[in-house]
This record gives structure tokens, sequence and C-alpha cells, in this order.
């Protein structure tokens, strides 16, 4: 079965590529991201220990917060969604940002985010940019605009991904802000 990239681009992409061009999406990656949080939190899985760490906990309610914001400002008012497509988008950009962001603030473990983190919280981010910039190099296709690097060129790539990465270290300090404002609340009312 062939799929395409979107009607302005209906380049056929074998069940492989569709897939590939799926995960290029930063919306999918971030809420794949929270569903393995929740499921190592709830496991307790080994190997996925590592997402239980305060630090990428709170990196990917930065992220996701990322997602929620660009789309609504950035993306959404250049849609007209109908249907499927718009509930799963609702879903994405709404609804699983919104429940993450609650579900750390209620049941994380507060009071061990440190500054110093920031650049770790940070490099799931530009691990992502890396990954959308080689495969957009070798196929020409990017996900979003402001990464297409074939369009706009690599400087004013990198003049999008430093605003955004502003943001995302905004979003980190007020993590960091609110991971110690709750811990200092949950020590006063214990």
């Amino acid at each position: 079965m062939l799929m395409t990239v979107s009607k302005a681009n209906p380049l056929p992409l074998s069940f492989i590529e569709a897939q590939l061009h799926f995960w290029t999406f930063f919306t999918h990656l971030t809420n794949l991201w929270l569903v393995l949080v929740y499921a190592s939190a709830l496991s307790g899985t080994r190997w996925l220990a590592w997402l239980r760490r305060p630090a990428m906990e709170a990196s990917a309610a930065a992220f996701i917060t990322l997602v929620m914001v660009y789309y609504h400002f950035m993306l959404a008012p250049f849609f007209k969604l109908e249907g499927a497509l718009a509930v799963a988008t609702y879903l994405l950009h709404y609804v699983g940002p919104i429940t993450y962001l609650t579900w750390w603030t209620a049941f994380a473990q507060h009071g061990l985010l440190r500054w110093r983190q920031i650049p770790l919280m940070l490099a799931p981010g530009l691990a992502y940019v890396g990954w959308v910039l080689v495969r957009g190099a070798i196929v020409g296709v990017y996900p979003y605009d402001i990464l297409d690097a074939g369009r706009f060129g690599y400087p004013q790539v990198a003049v999008g991904v430093g605003i955004l990465l502003i943001a995302v270290s905004i979003f980190c300090t007020i993590l960091i802000l609110a991971d110690r404002w709750l811990y200092r609340r949950s020590i006063a009312t214990a």
C-alpha cells in the first residue's frame, strides 16, 4: 500500500517510509514520550527507569508545553480540521499536554530539579532537530516549515531552532521554580 506525504507533496510512500515520516512529527514523538513516562511510573520497568528521573519527567513537561503552545499559536490558525482528524489533533495538542502537566504537578517527585539540568532537559529536543535535519537532507522532506533547511537554508533554521530553545529553556525555568514551590508546599503540609 502506498501513502502520500501530503496533498501539496504527493510523493508515494511505502508502509515503512510512511512510518518514518509519521515519526518525524514532534507532536507524535513527544506524546509517545508521555506514554512511556506513564508506563514507567506505573510499571517500574527497569528499561524505562531513566524516564523516571526528575529531569526527564520535567523535560517531557517542557517539550509537551512547546507542542501545545507552538500548535496553538503557529499552526492551528491555518488549519480547518474536521472529524477524526480534528479529534486526534485536539487530543495530541491540548488534552495530552494538559493531562501530563497535571500528572507532573500531582504525582512527580519534587524538590530534585537543579538549574544545571537544563542542558540535559534540552537534549531530547536537540536530538530531534538533528534527526529531522539529517533525514530531511536525505529525503528532501521536513515536517515543519521552521525546520525546512532545503527551502530556507540552515542559517534560517538555526534562528528558528534558537528561538524554540529559548522558549523551552523558559519552560524549564518555570518547571524548576514550580518544582521547588511544590516541594516546599509538600513539606509545609506534611
